[in-house]
């Protein structure tokens, strides 16, 4: 039954992540990124909703009153697609920083191209680096939240950061953005787990934890990054 239940959210997310650009398909012709990111909330919201009555999975939200409420960069453990898709429930228009390969997909990437998004040339070099700095002080400026992944990429629950090494990037705006940069740590990936289709029932906790002001060095910054995701990411992923 959990794999029927599973493969049925499967298909589900994937014909619903269809429909939401044809839906939205205004944003296309208009160019407008409120639009487009109006739509990602639809579809995140409908999605969750889906995911819990069919496979169980709820989630809750700690550490709220913690969150700045001018622009600030969210450095988020990454264990699922689930918290690709929860920020939306959370900010008003986030920017997620995705790879740019992702554009390639249809439907999905066709409308990367439109909404509120970072995108990153992993194999670009310092001139990556400085388009990305560019970008998010775009977005910066305009009170928008940033999403980014540490890691750059999900990792299997208890994988130690040194198989899954914490990238640069992230140091970097820190460095450069002068904005405080708040951890965020979850235990998706016991529910909904980086291979496979199953899903787990149970509670998806996504906590945000203390914000690190601006004005560390880079050693310091990246040392404790990593040291308060991963510690609590562990505790709650136990």
């Amino acid at each position: 039954m959990n794999f029927i239940r599973s493969f049925l959210f499967w298909l589900f997310i994937n014909v619903w992540g269809t429909i939401i650009p044809i839906i939205y398909s205004p944003a296309f012709i208009l160019k407008n990124s409120k639009l487009a990111d109006h739509g990602a909330k639809v579809w995140a919201v409908v999605g969750l909703w889906v995911l819990k009555k069919l496979c169980k999975v709820e989630y809750e939200f700690v550490g709220l009153e913690k969150l700045p409420k001018e622009g600030c960069i969210i450095a988020c453990k990454h264990q699922s697609m689930w918290e690709t898709i929860v920020m939306h429930l959370v900010f008003r228009r986030p920017v997620y920083a995705f790879k740019k390969e992702l554009l390639k997909i249809p439907f999905y990437g066709w409308y990367l191209r439109v909404m509120s998004g970072i995108v990153v040339d992993r194999d670009g070099g310092m001139s990556a680096l400085k388009d990305l700095i560019k970008q998010t002080k775009k977005y910066l400026a305009k009170n928008q939240t940033i999403i980014l992944f540490p890691q750059g990429t999900r990792v299997p629950v208890g994988a130690p950061s040194s198989e899954y090494p914490y990238q640069a990037g992230v140091t970097a705006l820190y460095l450069a953005c002068g904005v405080k940069v708040v951890p965020a740590a979850l235990n998706s990936g016991v529910f909904w787990p980086k291979k496979g289709m199953l899903k787990n029932p149970g509670k998806i906790i996504l906590e945000f934890l203390d914000p690190i002001e601006p004005g560390l060095s880079k050693q310091e910054f990246s040392a404790k990054l990593e040291e308060v995701i991963e510690k609590r990411s562990a505790e709650l992923s136990a």
